[in-house]
């Protein structure tokens, strides 16, 4: 991706970013479904990244996502918690 977008933009994981800001941040979910995210639920909707993301932003935040992550199907407890904080994420954001 770097390679076609040039060395102006700055382009990493959320993990890369730790600690770092910038104007515009544009954060993709890469994940097309909840439930067959290759790191389960935990790892997608995992509060801390998701805030290391988003915080990251100076005056704007871009989350791509799928819509199908709006509709997940929670089987426990944990997971219910994960994805009310996503859900009430992109609910504010659209607001």
């Amino acid at each position: 991706m770097s390679d076609t977008l040039g060395s102006s933009f700055n382009i990493g994981t959320v993990d890369k970013f730790q600690g770092r800001e910038a104007p515009i941040v544009i954060i993709s979910m890469a994940s097309s479904n909840a439930l067959t995210s290759p790191r389960g639920l935990s790892f997608l909707f995992d509060p801390n990244r998701l805030n290391v993301a988003i915080s990251r932003a100076q005056s704007l935040a871009i989350l791509v996502a799928s819509s199908e992550l709006e509709r997940p199907i929670a089987t426990n407890q944990k997971d219910m918690k994960l994805l009310n904080l996503y859900l009430d994420l992109i609910s504010y954001t659209k607001a």
